[in-house]
C-alpha cells in the first residue's frame, strides 16, 4: 500500500469521526434544540447521517471525474469547516437540506452527461426527482434544487454541444430550471406572509441586510478554506493543459452552482429571513480541484500564497472582534457565544497552523534544488560589486537592521526616558533582524524538506484543516454546551447529591428540559418569594435558575436571611445551580459574594467621598502593568469601593474620567461589570466595582487626572465632601502613563 492510499484512508477514518465524536455526551442546546427535540424522534442522528453522506457524494462526484485524490481532499476540506460540522452536530443545523441538495446536484450532473443506456438514463432521471422532492421539502425550492438545477441547465445551454452528453437533458433540465424559477418568481411576486414550498417561508417584511452578509457567511463558517477560495474559483476558470473537457465543465457547474445558490440566499434574505448556505459541495469541491491540481505541479506560487495569507490574517481579525461568526452559518436568531468564553487565542493560533500549511503547499514542490547559502553570498557579493543603486540598497539595509538592533538593546538594558510603547516597540525591533536570517536562510530549508513530499505535500495542508475541525468538533461545541445547554447544571445536581432525594426546584423556567437529564422530581416556582421560602423549609434543598436572575434573587434572600445565596455550580453563563446550604469543601461560586461586602477592604487611595450622603467612594485600587505606571496601548484595572449609605436611585451608572493634555479616557459603566445596578445596592453594603480600561496608542507621556462619579442621564450624584472640582467629579488622583 502506498502512501498516498495510506493518507487517503487516514482521511476516511478521520472525517466520520469528527462528524459522530462525542455528539451524545453534550447536551441540548435549550431552546434552539430543545424547541425541536419532541418532534425529532432521532435526535441528531439524521444530521450526522446527512453530513456522512454529503462527504460520501462528494467524493463519489470529484473522484469520478479528477480521481480518488481529489475525492478525499474534498470530503477533508468539508468536514474541517464549522459550516459543516455545526449543521451536521447539532439539531437544529441544516445537514440534510445540504445533502439533498447534493442529491440533486450529482442526479442532474449524471442525467446531463452520457451517453448513457436507457435503462440508465430513467434512473438518473428517477433519482434526480426523488432528490428535488427532499430538497424541496427539506429547505423550498428557492434554496433547495433550483441553484443545483440552475446550473447544470444553465451550463447545458451555454457549452457547445459536442454530442457527447444526453441529448434529451440538454433540453429536459433548462425545461425544469425554468418552471422552477417560474414558479419561484411567482411566489415572490404575491408576497404572501404565509409559507411557501416555492421559497421555503413566508414574507416577514422588515429591512432585509445587505448582499455582502451572505459572502460573510461563507468565509466565516467555510473558514479555513474560504482563504483559498477566491484563488481556487480563478484557477477553475482557467482551462489547463492536463484538465479534460469534462472535468472544464464540471469545474463551471460547480461555480455556478455557487454563484446561483449565492443568489437564491440573496433572494430569500431579501424578505423571508435569514437562510442557511447549502452549496457547501460545489465549494470543496472548487477547493479540492484548485489543491490537487496545483500539489501536481512543479511550480511555486506566490502570489496564490501571499493571497491565501493575507485571507487568513483577516479570518483571525473577524474571529476575534466577532466570535459570533462561526455561528452564524447556522442561520439562528439569538446564538451568541458568551463573554466568559473566549476562544480567540485558539483560533488565531489553528487558523495560522492551517495557512502556514497552505502556503508551504504552494511554495514548495520536489524540483526544488538543495539550498546552498553560498549562492546567496554570491549574490549579495554580485550586487555589492555591482556599484551605484544596488550597493545604496544593501547599505541602506544594513543600516537599517543595526540601528534596530542597537536600538532595541538600548530598551532591554537602559532606563529611557521615553514612551513605554516606544520602548515595547524597540523591544520587538531588537529580533527583526534575527527573524529576517531565520527566513532568508531557513526558509529554503522548509521549502526544499516540504517539496520532498511531493503531490503528497496536499496531506498536511488538510491535515491543518481538520485540526481546526478537530477544535469545532471536540473543543468549540462543548465548551458552547457548558453554556447553552442545561445538561451540566443537572449533571452537577447529580454529582452533589450522590442520589440523595433532594428537593430540586426550577425558577422561572419550564422543566421540559430538565426530564431528559436527571429523574428527580421537580417543583416549578415563579415568584421570589415562593423561591425563598421553598429554600427556607430546611434541610438541604435546590434549585436552578437563569444567571441574570441572580443579583434580584439574591437580594429577596439576603432580605430574609442577612445571607448571600450559595451558588452551587457556575460552569454556565445561563444558568445556576443554588443550594439552601452550603457544600463543605466547595466555595460559594456567586460573583455576588466577592462584589458586595459588608465590611471595606484597606484599599491602596483612600478617599472618604460622599455623595448626597447616599454612596461613599471609600477607595480604590490600580493594578498598574509597569507597576507604577501604565503605557499608552496598554490595558489597567482600578478596583472602586462603594459604600451604600442610603437609598441610591435606580438607573445611575459609574462615570470616570481620565483627562490631561487635552484627551479623555471614558470609563462609564454599570457596576460589576453590568452585573449589579444601583438599584440592588442595600445600606451597608460595600460594593466591589472592578474595570479594566485601555489607553489610547495616541497619548503621550505624563500625569492624568481620574475623575468618578455617579450619573444618570445629564444629571449627577453631588459631591457633598472629598476633593471634588466643582461639577460633581471627585479628583481620585493621578494615573501616570510612561
Amino acid at each position: 500500500m502506498t502512501r498516498s492510499v495510506a493518507l487517503e484512508r487516514l482521511v476516511f477514518v478521520v472525517v466520520p469521526l469528527l462528524t459522530v465524536w462525542g455528539i451524545w455526551s453534550y447536551g441540548l442546546w435549550d431552546p434552539w434544540e430543545l424547541d425541536l427535540a419532541s418532534a425529532a424522534r432521532f435526535g441528531r442522528v439524521p444530521g450526522v447521517l446527512a453530513g456522512c453522506l454529503t462527504c460520501l457524494l462528494a467524493f463519489l462526484l470529484l473522484r469520478g471525474y479528477f480521481g480518488a485524490r481529489t475525492g478525499v481532499i474534498a470530503i477533508a476540506v468539508i468536514a474541517s469547516t464549522p459550516l459543516f460540522l455545526l449543521n451536521a452536530r447539532l439539531l437544529m443545523g441544516n445537514a440534510v437540506a445540504v445533502f439533498a441538495q447534493t442529491w440533486v446536484g450529482l442526479a442532474a450532473i449524471a442525467a446531463s452527461s452520457g451517453p448513457h443506456s436507457s435503462g440508465r438514463a430513467l434512473a438518473h432521471y428517477l433519482a434526480l426527482g426523488l432528490g428535488v422532492a427532499a430538497s424541496t421539502l427539506a429547505s423550498g425550492v428557492l434554496l433547495g434544487p433550483l441553484p443545483a438545477i440552475a446550473a447544470v441547465a444553465a451550463w447545458s445551454v451555454l457549452s457547445e454541444d459536442s454530442g457527447q452528453g444526453s441529448r434529451v437533458s440538454r433540453w429536459l433540465l433548462p425545461l425544469a430550471a425554468a418552471i422552477l424559477a417560474l414558479g419561484v418568481a411567482r411566489a415572490v411576486s404575491v408576497d404572501d406572509p404565509g409559507f411557501s414550498i416555492w421559497l421555503g417561508g413566508g414574507a416577514l417584511g422588515g429591512n432585509p441586510p445587505t448582499f455582502d452578509k451572505a459572502a460573510e457567511l461563507v468565509f466565516h463558517g467555510f473558514a479555513p478554506w474560504s482563504a483559498a477560495l477566491p484563488v481556487a474559483v480563478i484557477w477553475t476558470l482557467i482551462p489547463r493543459p492536463a484538465r479534460t473537457v469534462e472535468r472544464q465543465d464540471l469545474a463551471w457547474v460547480l461555480l455556478l452552482w455557487a454563484a446561483f445558490a449565492f443568489v437564491s440566499w440573496t433572494v430569500f434574505a431579501s424578505r423571508y429571513g435569514t437562510p442557511p448556505y447549502l452549496a457547501l459541495v460545489p465549494m470543496a469541491g472548487l477547493v479540492a480541484i484548485w489543491m490537487a491540481e496545483v500539489s501536481d505541479e512543479r511550480v511555486a506560487r506566490w502570489p496564490a500564497a501571499v493571497v491565501v495569507a493575507l485571507l487568513i490574517g483577516l479570518l483571525i481579525r473577524d474571529y476575534a472582534l466577532y466570535p459570533d461568526s462561526p455561528l452564524r452559518s447556522l442561520a439562528v436568531d439569538g446564538l451568541n457565544v458568551p463573554g466568559v468564553y473566549d476562544p480567540k487565542g485558539q483560533w488565531a493560533f489553528l487558523f495560522s497552523c492551517a495557512g502556514a500549511l497552505l502556503c508551504l503547499m504552494l511554495v514548495s514542490h520536489d524540483a526544488i534544488e538543495r539550498p546552498q547559502p553560498q549562492r546567496t553570498v554570491r549574490w549579495l557579493r554580485s550586487e555589492w560589486e555591482a556599484g551605484g543603486a544596488p550597493r545604496g540598497w544593501i547599505l541602506l539595509c544594513v543600516s537599517l537592521l543595526a540601528i534596530s538592533v542597537s536600538f532595541g538593546l538600548m530598551c532591554f538594558v537602559l532606563d529611557l526616558r521615553v514612551a513605554s510603547i516606544v520602548v515595547r516597540a524597540g523591544r520587538v525591533a531588537f529580533f527583526i533582524p534575527f527573524v529576517l536570517a531565520a527566513l532568508i536562510l531557513g526558509l529554503p530549508w522548509v521549502r526544499y524538506a516540504y517539496g520532498r513530499l511531493g503531490n503528497l505535500r496536499v496531506f498536511p495542508a488538510l491535515g491543518g484543516g481538520l485540526a481546526v475541525g478537530a477544535f469545532v468538533a471536540l473543543s468549540f461545541q462543548p465548551a458552547l454546551s457548558q453554556h447553552f445547554s442545561p445538561k451540566p447544571v443537572y449533571d452537577a445536581f447529580g454529582e452533589l447529591t450522590e442520589g440523595n432525594p433532594d428537593p430540586l426546584a426550577s425558577y422561572r423556567l419550564p422543566s421540559t428540559a430538565a426530564h431528559y437529564y436527571t429523574r428527580a422530581p421537580i417543583e416549578e416556582i415563579a415568584t421570589q418569594a415562593d423561591l425563598v421560602a421553598f429554600l427556607q423549609k430546611g434541610g438541604q434543598r435546590w434549585a436552578v435558575i437563569q444567571a441574570d436572575e441572580l443579583p434580584a434573587l439574591n437580594r429577596a434572600y439576603r432580605r430574609e436571611t442577612g445571607e448571600h445565596l450559595y451558588v452551587a455550580d457556575a460552569r454556565s453563563a445561563r444558568l445556576l445551580l443554588i443550594a439552601s446550604e452550603p457544600i463543605s469543601g466547595r466555595p460559594n461560586q456567586s460573583f455576588i459574594e466577592r462584589a458586595v461586602l459588608t465590611d471595606a477592604p484597606e484599599a491602596q487611595h483612600p478617599m472618604r467621598a460622599n455623595y448626597e450622603d447616599r454612596v461613599e467612594l471609600v477607595g480604590y485600587d490600580l493594578r498598574l502593568p509597569g507597576g507604577d505606571s501604565v503605557g499608552a496601548g496598554q490595558r489597567f484595572e482600578v478596583t472602586w469601593y462603594w459604600r451604600v449609605l442610603g437609598k441610591v436611585p435606580s438607573g445611575y451608572e459609574v462615570f470616570v474620567h481620565v483627562d490631561g493634555q487635552g484627551l479623555r479616557l471614558h470609563g462609564d459603566h454599570i457596576p460589576v461589570d453590568g452585573h449589579y445596578p444601583t438599584k440592588l445596592w442595600e445600606t451597608g453594603d460595600v460594593i466591589v466595582d472592578t474595570q479594566e480600561l485601555l489607553v489610547p496608542a495616541n497619548y503621550p507621556i505624563g500625569d492624568y487626572t481620574m475623575y468618578v462619579g455617579l450619573f444618570s442621564g445629564s444629571n449627577r450624584l453631588e459631591v457633598k465632601s472629598g476633593p471634588t472640582d466643582g461639577v460633581n467629579r471627585v479628583n481620585a488622583g493621578t494615573l501616570p502613563v510612561r
